[in-house]
């Protein structure tokens, strides 16, 4: 089989960085900690001396992070069992940066982005840009898709959701429609996303390959936007 080929002129990198913080919440904490495991410092030269490993206390939804079926069903399938083909291809992202907060997003808004982004398309990667980064500190209330308008996204057969806020929830549902209308189906769900304002086309191929945890509902992950 041959290769297909890959050209590309510009690449973004949407992962948030991990900075360890003091009075970090538990669900997004990240320590690092550095050993030296040279037990006998004084008897190696001194370029041989700082020799360390790095232990990393962390949780599965630090940064910008994937979240599996496991996070919000019993038995749904944990991170290393879900196919490696959902995290790489052609990603269609749709700009909601006019939508209200607090309030559901309705279908008619989600179909004017699809339209305006051009479509979406079977197995496709669907980025949802709220410009959180810039609204969350003057809003209130994250912003969230009606179940009608996340049901109808999803129809196509697309295979990962994307969003920069960090939850796409329906306010006050602890049935948690949203969740299970991605995990129900198979499909992965990436929070806290960045730089999805810096994309100059609404088209990129991405490629965010999840680490192979096993007996975990989500892991931090870095995410590749490539540009034509």
């Amino acid at each position: 089989m041959n290769a297909p080929d890959f050209n590309y002129s510009r690449v973004v990198d949407l992962s948030r960085s991990l900075v360890p913080e003091q009075n970090q919440h538990p669900w997004v904490r990240y320590q690092p900690n550095v050993e030296s495991i040279v037990s006998d410092p004084e008897s190696v030269p001194p370029e041989g001396r700082w020799y360390v490993v790095t232990t990393l206390n962390m949780s599965g939804h630090a940064g910008t992070h994937v979240e599996a079926p496991l996070h919000a069903s019993q038995n749904g399938a944990s991170i290393g069992h879900i196919p490696v083909e959902r995290f790489f291809g052609e990603a269609v992202i749709l700009d909601l940066t006019a939508v209200v907060w607090g309030s559901p997003i309705e279908l008619d808004v989600i179909q004017q982005a699809a339209t305006q982004a051009g479509g979406i398309r079977q197995g496709d990667i669907v980025f949802m840009n709220f410009d959180w980064d810039r609204r969350c500190s003057q809003e209130q209330g994250h912003p969230f898709p009606s179940n009608e308008a996340l049901e109808w996204l999803v129809a196509p057969d697309i295979k990962l959701v994307g969003i920069d806020s960090g939850g796409l929830e329906m306010a006050e549902r602890k049935d948690l429609p949203n969740h299970h209308t991605l995990f129900d189906k198979g499909i992965p769900l990436i929070e806290s996303l960045v730089n999805l304002n810096d994309m100059r086309t609404t088209r990129v191929y991405v490629m965010a390959i999840q680490l192979p945890a096993m007996e975990t509902d989500a892991i931090p992950l870095r995410v590749l936007a490539f540009e034509s």
